[in-house]
């Protein structure tokens, strides 16, 4: 029996997108999406220079009949949608019949597919079926485009390289393979293997196949639900980040979404442990009945609209923030190969010069290849259950630390029962800074200065105009200003806190950010954004040496730290040798 109908014209005009095939990935997605709707356990997608030359998408889904066949090529016809009522209750990746007939138009598309034992092959080209006939019976469906835009020469002209569109097509069945783990996945360019995932369901998996065993290592699992959501997934360490947002995969009833608000939300919720301009690896996925999400407010079905959308945002800033919180332990020196000392050089050049130019254990660059941020992963990949990888946060911040010296001018040396630990001066003091700058920020006082030479603001004419419309958030921040000539603002009184010589820099970024962010502006950020910046202007520079006394008040005030392991740009405060490895690399213990 048929499953396929063609939509009435009232139904059809609703949800007409007009989308047009542009990409070999827009190609690849459509075939995809259509295999993962057949309940495909095992798809394979083989691309020729790229998918240039040819694009197979091969499955062991459902099937179809001869009839069937016929009229997925039909545009609006459809298996997913039949009444107006069906647009509420959206459960298929695809649902407005126009993919198959999009590629169809603009290449050779042959289709292979079974159902029952009985097999269809159709071929068409240009829209125009030129074949349809019987085949051998197989499970699933196989279908091939050639021919890419052979009748659109201008579409053709503006693919981009094979590297780009092949990076495009890879990143895309990446985010599939994530988004479901119990379908096995097969990449393949020029018969070379980009991708294979076993399909066992195992997300951490499927992570691992994608971005390597040293990041699996540092995923944390989350999950939280509410009335309307269930939110589950793993979220990277604060160390792991990327350049780009595009390592950040949402999914939403098993599709892969792009929205920019709650990717804010997803890097806000690092803020202070990590740069700015850096993002986090995550896979986050949010179930919720379908009546919640409108999926059809764009012809790509990769935005998404939420009901109750604020309490969604809260509920997994929140999650993320504690987990991170819950999570973080002091670095641990791992030393990753033996050192090979040479004993000869040492016996015959004792002179001090030639000692000196054998580099440091605490040489930067020896640090950087010596440290393996150690969190004791449970290396256990191949067990069923998704394994934690992750240690728990100890109950205590940081323990009772001893300086012993400051090496390189910049970190400060301690030791205690445990081992040595070593202190970015720095960074601690920075981290310091910030949470005292953002409890003052939070809980403003009223002692201000007066500059003593007069501090002008000036502005472009439109930015003047939207300033004096917030002058009442600028003030909040104790920033007494007025209007002084013309699209400038003189500066009366600021907090006595500012610091020195940073007065006048602050006070425009304060204004400019209010300012400049609109409707996007959001206080409690920028609270944050502000308290980092000051603190960092406020902290000991690195190769300054500083007193033991003043040594001893940066440990004594990082342990008070509600954070103590990380600059609010989050960079490693502390790192520990511990004693197991000290006297592994002297050779006391194997």
């Amino acid at each position: 029996m048929s499953r396929i109908k063609v939509m009435d014209e009232l139904l059809s005009n609703k949800i007409a997108a007009g989308e047009v095939v542009e990409k070999v990935v827009s190609i690849v997605k459509e075939l995809v999406e259509n295999s993962i709707d057949a309940k495909a356990t095992m798809i394979k997608v083989d691309l020729k220079e790229a998918g240039l030359r040819e694009i197979t998408v091969t499955d062991n889904g459902i099937g179809m009949d001869k009839n069937d066949a016929q009229l997925a090529f039909q545009r609006h016809a459809t298996s997913k949608l039949y009444t107006d009522d069906d647009l509420f209750n959206i459960n298929s990746l695809g649902f407005r019949g126009e993919a198959l007939p999009s590629i169809a138009a603009v290449s050779d598309v042959v289709l292979k597919t079974c159902q029952d034992d009985v097999g269809t092959q159709i071929h068409i080209k240009g829209g125009k079926i030129l074949e349809n006939k019987p085949s051998e019976g197989r499970i699933g469906t196989q279908i091939t485009v050639t021919n890419l835009f052979y009748n659109t020469p201008a579409r053709l002209k503006h693919l981009s390289s094979p590297y780009a569109e092949l990076a495009n097509v890879t990143e895309y069945v990446n985010k599939m393979a994530l988004s479901y783990p119990k379908v096995k996945f097969i990449l393949t360019n020029d018969e070379k293997e980009l991708l294979n995932t076993d399909g066992s369901g195992n997300l951490l998996k499927v992570i691992k196949s994608i971005y390597g065993l040293d990041i699996a290592k540092k995923m944390l699992p989350i999950e939280i639900s509410n009335d309307d959501y269930e939110v589950s997934g793993y979220i990277s360490l604060p160390e792991v980040n990327r350049s780009s947002r595009n390592h950040m995969t949402v999914l939403v009833n098993g599709r892969v979404i792009k929205n920019q608000y709650l990717n804010r939300i997803i890097n806000d919720a690092y803020f202070s442990f990590k740069e700015d301009t850096r993002y986090p690896i995550v896979v986050i996925k949010i179930t919720a009945d379908p009546i919640l999400v409108d999926v059809n407010i764009h012809p790509s079905k990769q935005d998404i609209k939420f009901s109750n959308f604020e309490d969604l945002k809260n509920m997994i800033s929140e999650e993320i923030n504690k987990t991170i919180r819950n999570k973080l332990l002091i670095p641990k020196i791992e030393v990753k190969e033996q050192p090979t000392v040479k004993y000869e050089n040492l016996s015959l050049n004792l002179e001090r010069n030639s000692i000196s130019e054998e580099p440091s254990l605490l040489d930067k660059q020896k640090l950087t290849d010596l440290v393996n941020f150690n969190y004791e992963p449970n290396n256990e990949l191949d067990n069923e259950e998704e394994p934690s990888y992750i240690e728990e946060r100890p109950k205590e911040t940081l323990p009772e630390l001893y300086p012993i010296g400051l090496a390189l001018g910049t970190y400060i040396v301690c030791e205690n029962e445990r081992g040595i630990y070593l202190i970015d001066q720095h960074a601690a003091q920075e981290r310091i800074n910030y949470e005292k700058n953002s409890y003052l920020l939070a809980h403003p006082n009223n002692d201000v200065i007066s500059p003593l030479i007069p501090m002008i603001i000036e502005l472009p004419n439109n930015e003047f105009i939207i300033a004096k419309e917030k002058l009442d958030i600028i003030k909040s921040y104790n920033i007494d200003i007025e209007e002084f000539g013309i699209n400038s603002f003189r500066v009366i009184s600021h907090p006595t806190w500012f610091p020195k010589g940073n007065e006048e820099k602050i006070v425009r970024r304060i204004i400019e950010e209010i300012v400049n962010k609109g409707k996007d502006f959001s206080l409690a950020k920028f609270n944050n954004s502000l308290a980092a910046l000051i603190s960092c202007k406020m902290s000991v520079k690195a190769n300054t040496r500083i007193t033991k006394e003043a040594q001893e008040e940066i440990i004594n005030e990082l342990r008070k730290c509600n954070n103590p392991f990380n600059c609010p740009h989050g960079r490693p405060t502390i790192i520990n040798f511990t004693t197991y490895e000290i006297e592994k690399m002297f050779k006391r213990v194997v």
